[in-house]
């Protein structure tokens, strides 16, 4: 009877322990927070269930330098969605995460637009400030009105296909 609570015990702990973040939707020049969205939690980001974040179905898988489509709700790896190359977010597609078209240029705390193989800088696409993303609009990516926000430690490479997401 111990073992069995024990066991028990060590099982739920590693559970309540593992890094979990929620992306809320946010409105407004302020960032008013509204829903949650995703739920991003090891190497996962899950669509969010109710207001408080519950997890869903699984739609990206996600590792340093690449992002995987799930090929099903419960987050088995299909294909390749993006490759984050320093400060360069493509496209990515096949099994092995083969570099395409460029989505996202990250200058600092501001990210924008980008087209082509060699990443050539369009407009302002967000700004990353303190746990919010807010629109950015024009060539200087002048802050807008807020979109998300974060709820928790989230790596930059889930963030960024959340946003190629919107």
């Amino acid at each position: 009877m111990r073992h069995l609570l024990l066991t028990l015990l060590l099982a739920l702990s590693s559970h309540a322990f593992a890094q979990r973040a929620i992306v809320k939707w946010a409105y407004g020049p302020f960032g008013t927070v509204g829903d949650a969205a995703f739920v991003v939690e090891k190497d996962r980001i899950y669509q969010a269930c109710g207001p408080f974040g519950e997890r869903g179905a699984c739609l990206w898988l996600f590792n340093d330098e690449a992002v995987f489509h799930a090929a099903d709700g419960f987050g088995a790896k299909g294909q390749a969605a993006f490759l984050l190359e320093g400060n360069k977010f493509h496209r990515a597609e096949g099994t092995f995460a083969n570099k395409g078209a460029c989505l996202f240029l990250l200058e600092r705390e501001k990210v924008f637009r980008a087209d082509g193989t060699f990443c050539n800088k369009g407009s302002g696409g967000f700004v990353l400030e303190q746990g919010t993303v807010f629109l950015a609009e024009g060539p200087f990516a002048n802050k807008s009105d807020a979109v998300l926000q974060t709820e928790g430690e989230i790596p930059l490479i889930a963030l960024m296909a959340i946003l190629a997401g919107l």
